[in-house]
């Protein structure tokens, strides 16, 4: 089980606002959405750097279904 790097990001709200910021530069609608998961950010928000989980579209993610439209 991972830890909630919740706590980590609300720590360092910048993260994802920059995140926001990024995604919406690109002309994209932002949906913030809480997750949890096996991830590697959240092992690295608690090493020290603050990272946050974007989604970039990925469906039936760790299946033999996976898969990741490109536009």
């Amino acid at each position: 089980q991972y830890r909630n790097m919740k706590e980590i990001l609300d720590q360092h709200p910048q993260v994802v606002a920059n995140a926001i910021t990024a995604y919406e530069r690109c002309g994209l609608t932002v949906v913030k959405e809480p997750i949890r998961g096996g991830t590697d950010g959240s092992r690295l928000s608690f090493m020290g750097l603050p990272c946050a989980n974007l989604f970039t579209g990925m469906q039936g993610i760790h299946s033999k279904q996976e898969w990741v439209g490109v536009k």
